[in-house]
C-alpha cells in the first residue's frame, strides 16, 4: 500500500511539474509552429528529477513524522506510569 501511494504521489508530483514548467512552451508552440523546440533535458528530464526529489522529501517528512508521533506515545506512556500508576503504591 505504501509502495502504491509513493508512486501515486511521484506520478502526481511529476505531472504537476511538467504542466508548470511547460505550459507557456506548450502554447507558444501551439500558436507559432516555428517555434524553437526546447531541449529534451529540459522538457521532460527537469521536470521528472524535480518529481523525484520533491517525492523523496515529501515521504521522508512522512517518515519523520510518524517516528515523532510513535516517540511522542512512548513518553506519553512513560510519563503517565510515573505519575499515576507508580504515584498510587506511595
Amino acid at each position: 500500500m505504501v509502495i502504491k501511494m509513493t508512486f501515486l504521489s511521484f506520478v502526481i508530483n511529476t505531472g504537476i511539474f511538467f504542466l508548470l514548467l511547460n505550459s507557456s512552451y506548450f502554447s507558444k508552440k501551439r500558436v507559432d509552429p516555428d517555434y524553437p523546440d526546447k531541449p529534451f533535458n529540459k522538457l521532460v528530464l527537469f521536470p521528472l528529477a524535480l518529481g523525484v526529489v520533491f517525492t523523496l522529501i515529501v515521504d521522508s517528512f512522512r517518515g519523520v513524522m510518524i517516528y515523532q508521533l510513535i516517540l511522542f506515545i512512548i513518553v506519553m506512556l512513560l510519563l503517565y506510569c510515573i505519575f499515576y500508576i507508580f504515584q498510587k503504591n506511595n
